[in-house]
């Protein structure tokens, strides 16, 4: 989806892990982000929301929670972190990172409250009153202030992904609050929904969905009702040019992700969007049978916000035959349903693609729900400077040593 991108705006990195592939310093399946471009990504997104009065976590899961790449992001201007899960939780703790949201989209599960409250989030969604209640509890005995909760809101004709739903009917937002804040532990200072903003492929641009509306209304009428809103979260295809379709609407929180490496619709839509891609999925040619190299996709999960596409891939033994023009592979990856053992490289022959062969492709991943794992570089954009690697990351983020 972004391999054109890739190849007029960020040469460097392509060169980069092709050699280090080859020369055996750099493993298959592996996810490289580059540091120097996700700086110039993260503080290009913080100015946009600096300027329009807007705080932002970083959603850290797509890049595999590589915690070089959020401390780079950090660093630059944006976060703390979002945690959609708990092992996003882990992940940050694990590397001292600073959590700013967790339970959006995966609410804290029962036993992991005491985790939660005592990684010191700035706030917790919950979807439903036993949620509440267990965070409660946990913050009760933690023996601190109570935890500030974001209410998950729906409302008739919000658009949700599959498993995405639930929370709290925005009819009846007044009386949830209330029931919620009653528990003793938790204090209700905002809401949220996901997603506040889409992509429209036929208009190729941005746009808010019904449950922006919605979310800004329960928020404007949980104020009327005496509650101290401070957080009206809207995240969703977040990037520098989109945030004032947030703002502008009332909101007060956004999560950039893919924005931070260049992987967000907007970047398909226009070709002046300010991120640059800086994400590559690098794997290797196991074997050829005919016509049909297969190469390495234990890092496969491929989101596709903008429905199918022809997914390609530059194949190749060094940088320079990497990039020739006529070395652009078609590949087909796996069903859905099926393990990702290999993808096929189509044209073998007439590509004299080997195993051994480089393989670089340029996608919107989902690193966290991979077998793949995720390594950051620095310099790459420096005058006469040398690529710096740094670890090599599971998709917890945890540090691995060997070659597995």
């Amino acid at each position: 989806m972004f391999l054109d991108r890739l190849l007029a705006r960020n040469r460097p990195l392509i060169d980069a892990v092709v050699t280090a592939h080859q020369a055996g310093e750099l493993l298959a399946n592996t996810y490289v982000v580059d540091l120097d471009t996700v700086a110039r990504n993260a503080a290009a997104i913080a100015d946009a929301a600096r300027a329009r009065g807007l705080s932002t976590y970083v959603m850290a899961k797509q890049y595999g929670r590589n915690p070089d790449v959020t401390r780079t992001a950090i660093e630059a201007g944006l976060g703390p972190v979002v945690a959609v899960d708990t092992a996003c939780v882990s992940a940050a703790v694990r590397h001292g990172l600073p959590v700013g949201h967790v339970g959006h989209l995966v609410q804290p599960h029962r036993g992991s409250e005491d985790f939660v409250v005592g990684a010191d989030p700035e706030v917790v969604t919950v979807f439903s009153l036993d949620a509440a209640r267990r965070i409660g509890a946990a913050a009760r005995r933690r023996g601190g202030p109570p935890v500030s909760v974001l209410l998950r809101v729906h409302g008739e004709g919000d658009r949700f992904y599959f498993g995405h739903g639930g929370g709290f009917p925005a009819a009846d937002v007044e009386a949830a609050a209330r029931a919620v804040h009653a528990i003793e532990g938790v204090a209700v200072h905002g809401v949220t929904t996901f997603p506040a903003l889409l992509a429209d492929p036929d208009n190729r641009r941005i746009a808010a969905t019904p449950n922006l509306t919605t979310l800004v209304t329960a928020a404007e009428r949980l104020r009327a009702a005496g509650f101290d809103i401070r957080q009206v979260n809207a995240p969703g295809t977040t990037s520098a040019r989109s945030l004032a379709i947030a703002a502008d609407a009332g909101a007060t929180h956004v999560e950039p992700g893919n924005a931070i490496h260049g992987t967000t619709p907007l970047h398909v839509f226009s070709e002046d969007a300010p991120e640059q891609p800086a994400i590559v999925y690098v794997t290797e040619v196991s074997h050829v049978d005919g016509d049909d190299a297969y190469a390495f996709a234990a890092g496969h999960y491929i989101d596709k916000v903008l429905g199918d596409f022809r997914l390609t891939a530059l194949v190749g033994r060094d940088a320079a035959t990497a990039t020739a023009g006529d070395r652009v592979a078609r590949v087909d990856t796996a069903p859905d349903g099926a393990i990702h053992y290999y993808t096929v490289l189509r044209d073998a022959r007439r590509l004299d693609i080997r195993p051994g062969d480089t393989v670089v492709m340029c996608f919107r991943p989902q690193a966290f729900v991979t077998r793949g794992r995720t390594q950051a570089v620095a310099g790459l954009h420096a005058a006469g400077g040398a690529p710096v690697w740094g670890s090599r990351y599971d998709a917890e983020a945890r540090v691995v040593e060997d070659a597995s």
